[in-house]
């Protein structure tokens, strides 16, 4: 974050949340601190490590970008959590310095013990915790704290009459590889609709050959509900999907993924489909569009994958971490107001 001119009128950061985001990061990291504000009922006040496009797929959703040092920020906004959910603990060292100095509580969020750091709630949502989580003491393991938007549970399953195919493997290159995907399953089952979301910062190519490109959308759980199969990769949205029953291929786009998705896959909740990398051979591409048609060809292993998908995440893990937080937050000193528009007054910016 870098230090910015006096803007009025920045929002009251009951917590601020710190975040990597961007089309090479992704931006689940972001969407998981959108959905923590939720639960919390406080809005998603965010300083991002990310360009200007994290910035503005931020604001898209609804969240309140700020930029400024760490010092500026703690010290002008005065949040009573700041909440880090960025895997790099190198770049989040300065927040947690500048929390000990003006005596914040830091929540870290992570992902298999990645970025892990020294703080005053751990939570790992992941379906397989590393042995660096489970020695924090009082930290929160395991799906049961997987952080998901509250709204998702809204959404019901009620797959389309026509046999379709959600594949949600990220922006960029990743784009790519759910093109190729797409062709290969076309091959194996014409009759089918292909749906691609090709994440926030991609643009939608227009319909083609039977595939659907779907806009920069909120989230994912209207398409998940419609699909007949989803193809996910191991980030936010395999578990999405998971709390939805949706019966799921994922593939890892990246070396980080292969844990969860390997997770899931051994207690019986997803297929496994191996590696979906831009630089994927024909036969990696042809085996997972294999994977997706046996699927869709088997309504009983389909029932069965959303069944147990749905047992390991029950979508409500925000609120329960939303609990862990107001415990450790500090009460407010009777009769001292809260700002609500400090934030430019030290050289903090809030983007608009």
């Amino acid at each position: 974050m870098t230090g910015g001119p006096a803007i009025a009128g920045a929002p009251r950061a009951e917590v601020l949340f710190v975040v990597a985001a961007g089309p090479r990061r992704g931006f689940g990291h972001l969407r998981r601190a959108i959905s923590l504000a939720r639960a919390l009922g406080v809005l998603p006040v965010v300083a991002i490590r990310g360009d200007v496009r994290a910035r503005r797929v931020a604001r898209g959703l609804g969240a309140h970008p700020v930029t400024g040092t760490p010092r500026q920020a703690l010290a002008t906004l005065r949040p009573r959590a700041l909440v880090i959910d960025d895997p790099n603990a190198r770049a989040t060292r300065g927040w947690r310095a500048a929390a000990r100095t003006c005596r914040t509580p830091v929540v870290a969020v992570v992902d298999l013990g990645i970025g892990l750091a020294p703080c005053d709630l751990l939570v790992d949502g992941s379906i397989t915790a590393r042995a660096a989580s489970r020695r924090v003491p009082g930290a929160l393991l395991g799906p049961r704290y997987a952080i998901l938007d509250p709204r998702l549970r809204a959404h019901r399953r009620r797959p389309e009459a026509r046999p379709t195919v959600l594949i949600a493997l990220g922006g960029g290159p990743h784009a790519d590889a759910a093109r190729r995907l797409a062709r290969h399953l076309r091959r194996l089952r014409p009759d089918v609709e292909i749906r691609i979301a090709a994440g926030f910062a991609q643009s939608a190519p227009a319909p083609a050959d039977g595939v659907v490109w779907l806009p920069p959308l909120p989230g994912l759980g209207a398409e998940l509900g419609r699909c007949t199969v989803a193809v996910l990769g191991g980030g936010v949205s395999l578990y999405e999907g998971c709390a939805l029953g949706v019966p799921t291929v994922a593939a890892s786009v990246v070396a980080a993924q292969r844990p969860a998705i390997e997770g899931f896959a051994r207690l019986g909740a997803i297929v496994d489909g191996g590696r979906l990398t831009a630089a994927a051979s024909a036969r990696q591409v042809a085996r997972l569009a294999r994977h997706v048609a046996v699927l869709l060809g088997d309504r009983a292993w389909r029932a069965r994958l959303g069944a147990r998908a749905r047992r390991l995440v029950d979508g409500r893990g925000a609120s329960r971490v939303a609990r862990a937080i107001r415990r450790v937050l500090p009460r407010p000193a009777p009769g001292v107001a809260r700002p609500t528009s400090v934030a430019a007054r030290q050289g903090m910016s809030h983007e608009n």
